[in-house]
């Protein structure tokens, strides 16, 4: 017995060893050995990528730029439209307010629903004004905003823009695709369906896209070797997150400290934003189209998963399921987030955890202002949420282990 005990603890300590070499990526592109053959095939493929996702979101035009936020920039000014106020949710990427700023634009704020985390239809109402030219809508963390009531609040002389971001596959119910004038998808690391950067803009509207069309071939077409050869480090850096080296980079990237604290970006967009897509990436795009169902299929059983069994989780609001969601994000509310040190706690685990957006854009001192008034439920949001891997790489028994492990690192 007492050999037993010894063996046991022995035991304890060699898996608590290969823990502390471990851990679960948080994020982990969908990729294998065809996207990294057709990155290598040199054909074009940008306006066969392009015209592949405006069929996805069933309209008849796209265009491609290397950020999502460019191709918001270049709608902005395709349709000159400035010194105006563009509504958007108070719970969303900072990059979209400052697309807004840089644009020469107001953004106006509106209070978000806690049950899906996208805009509050009763807020957008009071937030209308003469002034205002358009709407982002924002399908936040793949949960689908109800774009056919926000037409109806805002009538056919505001634009409706989108963001399609978190939720590539954001259809209408009634098989019409896009309902705004505008979708913005875009194709970042931790996306659904990622390219390693990227942005694609699509429309019904011949005239729209002649607009944008006009305005992006003449400001946002230059050529950039630098951004190219960064987005192929990226790109090839994706084979190498496992649990077994994802350690060594999440120490790389974070010095073994997590930050709960958000940096606000630069006063300008990035550098490479009037650049051209490199044509690998599109290549990339069309394989990852090719999987995009199965990659849907495993992301809604992964939160099937989470939701069963984090539902009698104390402490823990798991996410709201939602038949059309394709939960970009697995996304829990634990109050008392930062107090408890939950990020480090589930890094100590060996559990990559994230919390997106650790703010409401009001209270941000570039926005900030009384006059817009209060957003406690996106105040709420910021304050709690986490957002637990969610990729088709995860096994069951990853999935398993970090259900016990939030289970575990939410106690007080």
């Amino acid at each position: 017995m007492k050999a037993f005990r010894c063996y046991k603890a022995d035991l304890e300590k060699l898996l608590e060893m290969l823990t502390k070499l471990m851990m679960i990526p948080y994020y982990r592109p969908y990729y294998d050995y065809r996207e990294l053959l057709a990155a290598l095939t040199p054909v074009p493929a940008r306006q066969k990528f392009t015209a592949a996702m405006a069929r996805h979101a069933r309209v008849r035009y796209g265009l491609d730029f290397t950020y999502g936020r460019a191709g918001l920039f270049a709608i902005l000014h395709a349709l000159k439209i400035t010194d105006a106020e563009i509504i958007l949710p108070a719970y969303t990427c900072m990059v979209v307010a400052h697309t807004i700023e840089a644009s020469g634009n107001h953004p106006v704020f509106v209070d978000i629903d806690l049950a899906n985390y996208n805009m509050a239809l009763e807020g957008l109402k009071h937030a209308m004004t003469k002034r205002t030219r358009v709407v982002v809508a924002t399908h936040l963390y793949g949960y689908p905003v109800d774009v056919a009531a926000i037409r109806e609040i805002v009538g056919g002389d505001v634009f409706i823009v989108e963001d399609c971001a978190l939720g590539v596959q954001m259809l209408a119910k009634e098989g019409r695709g896009i309902q705004g004038d505008f979708g913005i998808f875009s194709f970042g690391a931790a996306k659904p369906l990622s390219v390693y950067e990227g942005g694609i803009v699509v429309t019904d509207s011949a005239d729209l896209y002649e607009a944008v069309k006009a305005y992006r071939d003449v400001f946002m077409t230059k050529s950039s070797p630098k951004s190219s050869a960064k987005r192929w480090g990226r790109f090839l850096s994706s084979y190498m997150l496992r649990k077994c080296t994802y350690q060594f980079i999440y120490r790389l990237k974070y010095g073994g400290h997590t930050s709960t604290k958000s940096a606000l970006p630069p006063d300008h967009l990035p550098y490479d934003a009037n650049a051209i897509l490199p044509e690998f990436q599109s290549r990339i795009g069309l394989i990852q189209l090719q999987k995009l169902e199965v990659i849907l299929q495993k992301r809604r059983a992964l939160a099937q998963t989470y939701d069963n069994e984090l539902h009698d989780c104390i402490r823990v609001f798991p996410a709201p399921l939602v038949d059309s969601a394709t939960y970009s994000h697995y996304t829990i509310r634990v109050p008392h987030r930062d107090q408890i040190g939950f990020i480090q706690r589930m890094v100590q685990c060996g559990v990559a955890v994230d919390s997106a957006y650790k703010y409401a854009l009001p209270y941000l001192a570039p926005y900030r202002s009384p006059i817009q008034g209060d957003f406690p439920r996106a105040a709420q949001a910021a304050r709690e949420v986490i957002n637990l891997p969610c990729y088709p790489h995860l096994d069951l028994s990853d999935v398993h282990y970090i259900i016990a492990c939030v289970a575990k690192c939410a106690k007080p």
